[in-house]
């Protein structure tokens, strides 16, 4: 037969998980304004109020919608931050 696990062993590692603050946010903006600056296009203004709106709120960004023309520099440093 196979090892024997121990009782509860999972469920530490999920509620560490759970304890820790969620950044991702910050740095795909943090990673955003990088490669904004890179590519030598200005930061999308949309993608700026959504940010500011999470500092100050605290919901997190669960989709964009961008009307603005972005260009192949701006839908690039785009892509590559949210990767």
């Amino acid at each position: 037969m196979g090892a024997k696990k121990k009782a509860g062993g999972g469920k530490k590692k999920a509620a560490s998980a759970e304890d820790e603050e969620d950044v991702s946010v910050d740095v795909f903006y943090k990673a955003y304004r990088k490669k904004c600056t890179e590519l030598g296009v200005d930061p999308s203004k949309i993608i700026k109020q959504k940010y500011e709106e999470y500092q100050e709120e605290g919901e997190k960004i669960a989709k964009f919608h961008l009307w603005e023309e972005l260009g192949w520099a701006g839908t690039k440093a785009l892509m590559d931050s949210l990767i």
